[in-house]
């Protein structure tokens, strides 16, 4: 699994541990003199990047279902309660998403399916229910 904070330890790539990464976070506040509006030091913790880039993620076009599947969450509400993500702002940004996307492809790519194309794309689902089974993941 890729790492965002890792060490060479020989030939293997390791996890910084947590409190290694809060030390060098209180260090990289300090040093870059960071303060809120009424001048106290910012304090951050490891957990609130991860906020940040969800919340920002899905504010920009994510949808929050991948976005749960990148932090590991059994639960959407666990994923929508890392920031106060109202569900029109979320289905606003992934229309603005949409639309951009659309903007740089060709227009033809975006035809309404014929029957025998849709009655495909379900059949291909169908098979493939009966082959990994009915689960919890995705398909």
């Amino acid at each position: 699994m890729p790492l965002l904070f890792q060490r060479d330890i020989g030939i293997e790539h390791r996890a910084f541990i947590p409190t290694v990464l809060r030390r060098l976070l209180i260090n990289a506040l300090a040093a870059a003199g960071l303060t809120d509006a009424g001048g106290e030091r910012l304090v951050f913790s490891p957990h609130d990047f991860r906020r940040i880039f969800v919340t920002d993620a899905i504010m920009n076009g994510l949808p929050p279902h991948i976005a749960q599947v990148l932090c590991g969450h059994r639960s959407l509400d666990s994923t929508m309660g890392y920031k106060a993500i109202y569900p029109a702002e979320t289905i606003e940004a992934h229309r603005a998403f949409i639309a951009r996307r659309r903007a740089s492809r060709p227009s033809e790519e975006y035809r309404m399916p014929t029957e025998e194309e849709w009655d495909a794309f379900l059949a291909h689902f169908e098979k493939r229910k009966v082959s990994i089974g009915t689960c919890g993941r995705a398909f």
